[in-house]
Formats: C-alpha cells, sequence, structure tokens
C-alpha cells in the first residue's frame, strides 16, 4: 500500500507544474529534442542552474515507470551480484515566458542489490573505504525518494538560476546480519551568467551538499554471529575498533563551483570547468561520537566541444576530462576500557587517485521525418589506489573506445521510433598491485576476486528501443527497453530495462 501511496505523492507534488506550451512546441519536436545525441553531449553546461533553461527549446513533461533487472557476477563485491528494481518518476520543464523557466523532478524507486558482501552500508562510493564489512552479507533491499526543483531568471544581459534537491534512501535485510541503512543528501546551487557582445555568455556558479548516513547493524540468531569489520581501504582494517560494532554515524558536507564560457544562441562552443570539495567524517555513536576516520576528496572537472551545422548536417568534437583524488585518515586511540577511548593522534594511510578524460565525436544526418546520429568515443583512466602500512595498491591503466548509432524515425499520428545500438571496449594495458595477505584467508580472497575484476578487459554491446505513439486513453505514450551485455574474460554481466510513460 505504501508504494501506491509513494506514486501518488509523486503525481500529485507535479499536478501543477504543467503549464500551456508554446503553440509551435509539438510533441514531435520534444520527442525529437528529448533524444538527441548533441543535446545529451552539451548538457553538461546544466550544472549551472542559470543555463538550464537554455538547454531546451521546449517546454516539456515526462512521466515514466520503470522495471529493471541485472546480473553482474562481475562487479566488486561491495556492491553485489545485480539488482531488480522498479520506480517511478516525473520530470517537467515549463518556459513561462521568454525570460521565465522553472523545472522539477521527484522520482521513487525500490528493490534489492543481490548478494551484497563486505559491506553493510549504503551509497559505498560515497562513503568507502569506511564501511562495516563482514564475509556473510546477503541481499540487500532498499528505497529511494528523491525530488528537485529550480528556478531561472533572465533581466536584462543576465540570467540567474537557483536549484535545489533532496534525496532519502533506506536499505536493510531481512536475515542476519540485519543493517538498517538511513541516508539523506540535501544540495543547494546558485549561478548566473552574462551575455557578452551578444555572442557569448560567460557565467558562474556555486553548489553545496549535506550528507548523512545512520548505520545500525543487528543479530537475531543466539548462535553467534560473524566478525565484523571496521574496514580502512584494500582489505585493511582497524582491529581495535573491529569486533561487536553495530552502530555508525556519516556526516559529510561538499562545495564547489565553476566558470564556463559558451556561444549563447545554440550552444556551438562551450567551456566549463568545475572544482569540488568533499570531506567526510565517520563517527561510532556506541562510544560517545568517536570520530574514527575522515575522508578528504577534491576534484577537477572540464568539459568542452565545438559543433558545425550546415542545415541538414550537424558534427563536432567534445572533451570531458575528471581528476579525483582521495585521503583517508584514521584516528589512533588508546583504550582504557571497553568503552573509553582517547583519541591519542591520526595518520593519512588510504589514498586513491583517478585520472579520466574522454573525447567524443558526433555526425548527425537528416530531416523532419529521419534522422541518423553516430557518436564515436575515446578515453584513458589511470587509476591508483593505495593503502600506506602495511603498503597494498593497486595501479590499473585503461584505454577506452566504441561508438553509439541512433536511428530516429517520426511516422504519421505523431508515432516516432528510437533505436540506439553500441559497441565499446575497455583494455587495461598496464597492471599491477600488492596486497596484504597477512589477514584473514576470507578477506585474501576477496581481493583477489575484486582485483581479477577490475583489471579485466571487456567488451559491450547495448540496445536501447523506444516507441511513441497515442493510446485511446493516455496520448503521446512510450514504451521502451533497454539490453546491456557485458562480455569480462570470466564470464559476462547483463542488465535488462523496461518502462512505460508520457511525454507532453
Amino acid at each position: 500500500m505504501k508504494y501506491f501511496l509513494s506514486i501518488s505523492i509523486l503525481l500529485t507534488t507535479f499536478s501543477g507544474i504543467k503549464m500551456h506550451a508554446q503553440i509551435n512546441d509539438t510533441i514531435k519536436e520534444k520527442v525529437r529534442e528529448e533524444y538527441s545525441f548533441e543535446r545529451l553531449i552539451k548538457n553538461s553546461l546544466t550544472i549551472n542552474p542559470a543555463s538550464y533553461a537554455g538547454a531546451r527549446k521546449h517546454s516539456i513533461t515526462t512521466f515514466t515507470i520503470l522495471t529493471e533487472k541485472s546480473n553482474t557476477p562481475n562487479q566488486l563485491q561491495q556492491k553485489g551480484k545485480g539488482k531488480n528494481l522498479w520506480g517511478a518518476e516525473v520530470y517537467s520543464l515549463q518556459k513561462l515566458d521568454d525570460k521565465t523557466s522553472i523545472w522539477g523532478n521527484a522520482s521513487y524507486t525500490q528493490g534489492k542489490n543481490k548478494q551484497v558482501i563486505w559491506n553493510e552500508n549504503s551509497d559505498y562510493d560515497l562513503i568507502y573505504p569506511y564501511v562495516a564489512a563482514d564475509s556473510v552479507g546477503g541481499d540487500m533491499k532498499f528505497e529511494n525518494y528523491s525530488f528537485s526543483g529550480g528556478y531561472s531568471k533572465k533581466i536584462n544581459t543576465y540570467t540567474l538560476g537557483i536549484t535545489g534537491s533532496y534525496q532519502a534512501t533506506l536499505s536493510y535485510r531481512d536475515a542476519d546480519p540485519r543493517p538498517k541503512n538511513t541516508a539523506a543528501h540535501f544540495s543547494l546551487a546558485m549561478g548566473a551568467d552574462k551575455l557578452i557582445l551578444e555572442k557569448f555568455r560567460v557565467g558562474a556558479y556555486v553548489h553545496a551538499e549535506k550528507y548523512t548516513q545512520k548505520h545500525y547493524l543487528s543479530f537475531v540468531s543466539n548462535q553467534g554471529y560473524p566478525m565484523i569489520y571496521n574496514m580502512s581501504g584494500l582489505g585493511n582494517y582497524n582491529e581495535l575498533l573491529s569486533g561487536k560494532l553495530r552502530q555508525a554515524y556519516y556526516e559529510g558536507w561538499s562545495y564547489g563551483g565553476g566558470l564556463q564560457i559558451f556561444e549563447a544562441d545554440n550552444r556551438n562552443w562551450y567551456l566549463n570547468i568545475g572544482l569540488k570539495k568533499f570531506n567526510l567524517d565517520k563517527l561510532l555513536t556506541e562510544y560517545t561520537d568517536l570520530n574514527a576516520s575522515k575522508i578528504d576528496e577534491q576534484q577537477f572537472t572540464f568539459s568542452a566541444g565545438k559543433f558545425f551545422d550546415s542545415g541538414k548536417t550537424v558534427w563536432g568534437i567534445s572533451a570531458e576530462g575528471n581528476n579525483t583524488e582521495r585521503r583517508g585518515t584514521e584516528n589512533l586511540f588508546l583504550n582504557e576500557n571497553s568503552r573509553n577511548y582517547i583519541q591519542i593522534g591520526s595518520v593519512e594511510k588510504y589514498n586513491h587517485k583517478i585520472n579520466t578524460i574522454i573525447f567524443k565525436g558526433l555526425i548527425q544526418m537528416g530531416n523532419e521525418k529521419t534522422k541518423s546520429s553516430l557518436l564515436p568515443f575515446f578515453g584513458w583512466i589511470r587509476e591508483k589506489e593505495k593503502y600506506s602500512s602495511p603498503v597494498s595498491r593497486i595501479e590499473l591503466s585503461k584505454l577506452m573506445y566504441g561508438a553509439d548509432y541512433q536511428w530516429l524515425k517520426t511516422f504519421e499520428n505523431l508515432q516516432t521510433l528510437s533505436v540506439v545500438a553500441g559497441l565499446s571496449a575497455t583494455n587495461v594495458y598496464q597492471k599491477d598491485s600488492l596486497f596484504n595477505n597477512s589477514g584473514k584467508p576470507s578477506i585474501n580472497t576477496m581481493l583477489q576476486e575484486n582485483y581479477a575484476f577490475q583489471s579485466s578487459d571487456f567488451w559491450q554491446a547495448k540496445l536501447d528501443i523506444y516507441f511513441h505513439f497515442n493510446f485511446p486513453v493516455v496520448k503521446n505514450a512510450f514504451v521502451g527497453g533497454k539490453m546491456i551485455y557485458s562480455n569480462f574474460n570470466n564470464g559476462s554481466n547483463t542488465l535488462f530495462a523496461i518502462s512505460i510513460g508520457s511525454i507532453f
């Protein structure tokens, strides 16, 4: 009953958002814009809320119900061996007039992550390596709620924008060990841009986010329970703080900003750079909020592109880069008794660096009824993960390349078919590892299996099909499906998804 109530809340939230569309905003044009490769590439500019509305020419509202099933035997064990979920989402962007735009999004998903081990928390990518872990694990159920909204306004040559979002997550397991994690994200961003010489815009933005996660672990069985480890990276763990700990509280802040410059009319060229800093503390609430560890992460991103439009043909090139460094600091304690710990120092032991750059090309041809787009890409990834004492490390260098092809056809009565097929490969051309093998055999096995996945070459094929049509009751409906197949050295991963909805 609560799931249907959640969907009702989403629908009620957005029932008043839809405004009248502009006269020339036809469904056909909205659908073509929705699936445009060109729009998706340029979407990096929308990190500035002042630049959000200009990313689309038409107002749009979409409602989607989806289901997804994936099997991922080749994956980090902390992330599980697949996922089953279903959910619903409402999105709307409305241009109230030539100067004012509002937008919003609401979604709800629920499902389970299958066979999650060595991680009893949620949001692993955000809080790693400091997770509570054990060798038993199991399926982890989850529910996610998210809401966001934004507003932008043009004032003379300036455009001002603001956007905010809230996301809540509940994850739990009904069998021992029984974690219950409640996490919340709240973010706010503000930005502005200015028209210069009637040709280009220069913009700036700032953003901040607050994150919290409450973790509680319990057992029902009286027959004993597995060792609970307070992990600290690459299979290492804090022996003093491991054992019977069942509660923790994660609290973090991120803040940052960026600058951008782009061609004013169609964004046929653009440059965007951004900086972000993230800090996260892990507190052990069973020990009077003892601060066990801290994460300090810095991230630099950039995106740039240049496009040419000759009427029937659009072509161009873009680049996206990311440099991320995560440092982990562990606090050192003197334990006078089992419940009283005194901090005597701290040491930075964990470091994880990731450098990524991806180049994309675009060739788009067609007319009002049929459009074909080709998106070749080539990228480079370098990753270094290290724990200082005892020394453990992983070093990987990868090349990725491939192409996506889209065929978009508009039939009579506004029927539209979008087909996207893609083929890509990732090759690991350099790899090295060193692990501390003096620990538990089960931890050593986990490290070796994770490394086999991380250092494996693989190729991937995908297929997306969406068909838009008029239905007697629901106008402008669509049905879609997605398939992704990934082939690794030791097996394969698969993903299947189906969605239905409406766009207007």
